[in-house]
């Protein structure tokens, strides 16, 4: 499984859409505009679609400090 991730387009950061899914059903998704997303990084709503969002699978494990 992965997030569904697109670039704020005032920050440039990632930011996750709200959707998480496998590889087979991100390939499968269509080149539609979908509904839009409010940014945690700049406050603002950015639509996008498919061919704007990448599938994030890096696993990022926070270890405890000693």
């Amino acid at each position: 499984m992965g997030a569904i991730m697109i670039r704020c387009p005032v920050t440039d950061e990632l930011i996750h859409v709200g959707i998480d899914t496998d590889q087979d059903s991100f390939q499968a998704l269509p080149n539609i505009m979908a509904a839009p997303v409010r940014c945690p990084a700049c406050g603002g709503e950015h639509v996008w679609s498919k061919k704007d969002a990448v599938l994030e699978t890096t696993m990022r494990i926070k270890t405890p400090r000693t």
